[in-house]
């Protein structure tokens, strides 16, 4: 993998405050052409510096008033490729992260 440089940790900044933001815009920001700034995303994103983009959606509006991690403990590492099907029959799990340690999964609940 190349070395990130400023040029292209500024770009990341600039990026992650808001992935839809067009690369006119990065590049007038950091100074360099569109052509630039589209050559390095690129690349980032072939070296899987950049793994993906997305929108962050507000839980309220949607009608949920709480929202929670939950640690659970499994008896057995193994259980986890069990409880994953098992967990998405939960309306209120919204996410489920495995620690380290496959025997900890943790779920974020959001509940209306």
């Amino acid at each position: 993998m190349e070395k990130i440089d400023k040029l292209d940790r500024q770009i990341l900044e600039i990026i992650s405050q808001n992935a839809r933001i067009p690369f006119r815009d990065v590049a007038d920001q950091c100074g360099v052409s569109r052509a630039a700034i589209h050559q390095r995303v690129q690349r980032m994103v072939e070296n899987n510096v950049i793994t993906g983009s997305g929108y962050h959606v507000n839980p309220k509006i949607l009608g949920y008033a709480a929202s929670a991690y939950i640690g659970v403990k499994l008896e057995k590492g193994s259980m986890y490729k069990n409880v994953i099907p098992e967990f998405e029959k939960i309306p209120e799990v919204t996410e489920c992260h495995f620690t380290r340690f496959r025997k900890f999964p943790v779920l974020w609940l959001q509940k209306p």
